[in-house]
């Protein structure tokens, strides 16, 4: 036997250990996967008399449901970007409406952005509800201010807050 025969024999072997190794790995996986197929409970098929009366369950249907979800979570708010006071002590307009389409009632808190100061909170203001003319906790002088309206939203029966969104808005004091 030449050294060429040798090495051919050699690799031929080779190739056999290789394809044995692969078959065992195969048959190891799919005794594995054989036992935790058969290890999977089965559900008991329940005859229709057994189970509660139900609806069908038509597109319609699925649609509607999906809407009313949908709209259970959906909030949106309505604030005027520019708030204006004739003067830092009297009431000025601000305008902030909580929707009707909302079930969420809200609380917003409006803030200097240079100080974060806190100069108006609304309290609760439930759907359906706006607030239009405020004072201001904290007078101000003559100018224009930028500020940020902190919006708390709260859940309508336990009465504890979901969410916070926030917006930009620009107080005007004329005088």
């Amino acid at each position: 036997m030449t050294s060429l025969e040798k090495e051919q024999q050699r690799e031929e072997e080779k190739k056999r250990k290789k394809f044995i190794w692969l078959w065992l790995l195969l048959i190891m996986i799919g005794v594995v996967l054989w036992y935790f197929m058969r290890q999977t409970p089965r559900v008991p098929l329940i005859g229709s008399e057994l189970l509660p009366d139900v609806g069908d369950a038509n597109d319609q249907y699925v649609s509607e449901r999906a809407q009313e979800i949908a709209d259970a979570n959906y909030f949106t708010l309505q604030i005027n970007p520019e708030a204006v006071f004739e003067d830092g002590k009297s009431p000025g307009s601000i305008e902030i409406v909580n929707p009707g389409t909302n079930v969420y009632p809200i609380a917003v808190d409006i803030s200097l952005a240079d100080s974060e100061e806190v100069i108006y909170s609304s309290g609760a203001i439930h759907p359906n509800q706006f607030v239009e003319n405020v004072q201001l906790a904290t007078p101000l002088t003559e100018g224009i201010y930028s500020a940020t309206a902190v919006i708390h939203i709260y859940d309508p029966d336990t009465k504890e807050r979901q969410g916070i969104t926030e917006a930009e808005l620009t107080i005007i004091v004329k005088n």
